[in-house]
């Protein structure tokens, strides 16, 4: 092959690598357009409605048992919902909606306090107050030994944040869950077909601690493909969707 045929050959590849390239832009750009935005849109209408009802009612969510390592945090009240979708507490372009940020708190009288010994333990102890967001106060006192000792003080106040998030490469709607039980955060994907009254039944239950049906336990891509295949397996010989019939996975 000559030195032209071969440049023509490495323009032709050029040239058909950006146009797949292309491709998937505007297929990304029609998949958010015509599937994720009304979804995200119906996403927001509904949990809008669900938050001033809740602020107007003024019931709060009792929250017993928040976390096994705390057990000072006692019986919290759940409160104070606000609704955003810009991530800086205030409202963007509904026609370019790329997430939408449910905030509340979880809220007891006063403070607890606890003793943490050692260096390592204590600065341990500091980042993961801080990761989490609380307000928290710390002060060394006396040890054995010269050993380090800090007593903590921490409010019973604690944000919790449900985030619902577009994942434009891949065209699905992400959920992110921090602080709602045992400060921990839970994600999970989903299909815009799979955003419906079920769905945002689902949520507002889960919110309001009525049940937790909304979180699934984790699996790992290889287990949840394995269950996907028996599954599609189960449903075809059923002449049905495996999508239509189970949304959990």
């Amino acid at each position: 092959m000559g030195v032209l045929d071969q440049l023509r050959r490495e323009v032709d590849q050029k040239k058909s690598s950006e146009q797949q390239g292309i491709d998937s832009k505007l297929q990304r750009e029609h998949a958010y357009k015509q599937q994720i935005l009304p979804k995200m849109q119906e996403l927001f209408k509904y949990l809008q409605e669900l938050v001033e009802h809740l602020n107007y009612l003024e019931v709060p969510v009792r929250v017993e048992n928040y976390c096994s390592r705390y057990p000072k945090l006692g019986v919290l009240s759940q409160k104070d919902y606000k609704i955003s979708t810009d991530g800086f507490g205030g409202f963007s372009d509904l026609n370019k909606l790329m997430q939408i940020n449910i905030t509340f708190y979880c809220v007891g009288a006063g403070e607890f306090q606890y003793v943490v010994q050692g260096k390592a333990a204590i600065e341990k102890e500091i980042a993961a107050l801080y990761s989490r967001h609380l307000s928290a106060k710390n002060q060394r006192v006396s040890g054995i030994n010269n050993e380090e000792v800090a007593k903590f003080l921490v409010k019973r106040l604690i944000p919790v944040r449900l985030r619902f998030e577009v994942d434009y490469e891949i065209s699905l709607i992400k959920v992110i869950i921090n602080n709602y039980t045992d400060f921990c955060t839970y994600t999970e994907s989903w299909q815009s077909g799979e955003i419906n009254e079920d769905f945002l039944d689902h949520v507002a239950r889960y919110l309001l601690r009525k049940d937790s049906e909304f979180i699934k336990p984790k699996i790992s891509d290889e287990q949840r493909d394995i269950l996907r295949k028996k599954l599609a397996v189960i449903k075809k010989a059923e002449g049905k969707s495996v999508y239509s019939e189970d949304s959990s996975l």
